[in-house]
């Protein structure tokens, strides 16, 4: 759920991995799929996989406590 994730800045938003706990960091965006430096969960792809362990899609994913 997209809602879920904190509101803040999205180049303070770090998302983790609920599989491998690969850390993916919004502020460097994921250059294999297109994402841009910035980005937020709600402009990743459908298809867009953990690089680490190809977990799929966002809901895959957490963010991160400062």
């Amino acid at each position: 759920d997209l809602h879920s994730f904190p509101t803040r800045r999205s180049s303070d938003l770090v998302l983790m991995c609920l599989h491998c706990e690969y850390r993916f960091d919004s502020e460097k965006g994921d250059p294999a799929y297109n994402i841009p430096p910035g980005a937020t969960p709600a402009d990743m792809p459908d298809d867009w996989v953990c690089p680490e362990c190809a977990a799929l899609g966002i809901d895959a994913f957490i963010a991160e406590d400062d």
